[in-house]
């Protein structure tokens, strides 16, 4: 009787512990590095819903959906605004470039947890652990998926 009862509540306390991920956990254990060609062939004419500002409990605070067009243009919506940019690919690393003063732009690696996207910046220097917090910026799963890895991010 007590066996049963202790997986039960361990297996419990590993499903909360899944969907209390925060930016702070670091993923890349459970995931793989996209390539370039990897991130080309994934963002080229992909719509994006992402989710930033993750709390102590897992839960997004802020959310965005990208249009990646395969010519290079893109589309950021935030909060009702939208925004033109670029997106390309320079080494191994997605990176996007607006010509408003209201979004920053940058590259960041990609990391796959089943079809879910994490963005690690490139601003820092990658070395094991990636030492320093958050671990990663945003996460993002295309759009009408049913994110893998977690809760829905949008």
């Amino acid at each position: 009787m007590f066996r049963p009862l202790a997986i039960l509540m361990l297996s419990c306390g590993l499903a909360f512990t899944a969907t209390a991920q925060t930016q702070d956990t670091d993923i890349r254990a459970n995931a793989d590095q996209l390539s370039a060609q990897e991130i080309k062939t994934i963002f080229s004419d992909a719509e994006m819903d992402g989710a930033y500002n993750f709390g102590r409990n897992g839960k997004a605070q802020s959310f965005y959906k990208e249009i990646h067009k395969p010519d290079g243009t893109l589309t950021y919506e935030e909060d009702g605004q939208i925004e033109p940019g670029r997106w390309f690919v320079r080494k191994d690393a997605l990176c996007f470039m607006y010509p408003s003063n209201q979004l920053a732009g940058g590259c960041f690696r990609v990391y796959r947890v089943k079809n879910c996207y994490y963005f690690y910046s490139t601003s820092r220097r990658q070395v094991p652990g990636e030492n320093g917090r958050p671990y990663w910026t945003a996460r993002a799963v295309k759009k009408g998926e049913r994110a893998g890895c977690e809760r829905a991010v949008s």
